[in-house]
């Protein structure tokens, strides 16, 4: 019996790197003016260290592209334990994960191929107890394929290949571990214009 592939959960995942951007001035006079004219200031060698919003943000980010490849692992290979996905998911987002990981397994089915990540994008960022993210990822699963032993699909005709889901990213020890806390807790598909496929 073939089964239809929740694409909203199998959405795999890179993240647009927050740049720092350093000014620089000129002074606009000419090096004869004035033999004793005192030397510029040195330009800034580093940025500034990150804000804590900025911070937070980079951290959900990384675990949301460790989050997908997780979850590939996991359903391509039947000998990476189930536990893998604590490491990165969390609440109502892990249940469903190890539920659909549970039935993908006793159907003998598995996963072939990785998603692709096309656009990240960190939409809000709290900091409150626990701290929180949403971030929308538009995801691509036109290489990814649902297997039976024979090699046969059971992924449905009519999947969505490519689309947009807003994951909530959270962490209940920001204090503690403001890196090593995050993980995805939720996650809902998008009704928007999908992005180009990769």
């Amino acid at each position: 019996m073939k089964r239809s592939w929740s694409v909203g959960r199998l959405a795999a995942a890179t993240v647009l790197a927050s740049v720092a951007l350093a000014g620089c001035s000129e002074d606009g006079t000419s090096p004869t003016e004035s033999p004793t004219q005192a030397a510029p200031s040195p330009s800034p060698t580093q940025s500034s260290p990150p804000t804590e919003s900025e911070a937070a943000s980079e951290a959900a980010s990384a675990v949301l592209r460790t989050y997908f490849a997780t979850v590939d692992l996991v359903r391509q290979d039947s000998s990476v334990p189930p536990s893998e996905l604590d490491t990165v998911a969390s609440s109502t987002q892990l249940t469903a994960q190890q539920n659909l990981l549970k039935s993908q397994r006793d159907d003998g089915l598995h996963q072939v191929g990785d998603t692709q990540i096309i656009e990240l994008k960190v939409e809000s960022v709290s900091l409150d107890n626990p701290a929180t993210a949403l971030i929308d990822v538009c995801w691509d699963v036109s290489d990814v394929d649902i297997v039976d032993a024979e090699g046969d699909s059971a992924v449905a005709s009519e999947r969505k290949e490519v689309g947009w889901t807003r994951y909530t990213v959270t962490n209940d020890k920001w204090d503690a571990a403001p890196e090593d806390g995050w993980r995805v807790s939720g996650g809902a598909d998008l009704e928007k214009e999908p992005c180009a496929a990769s």
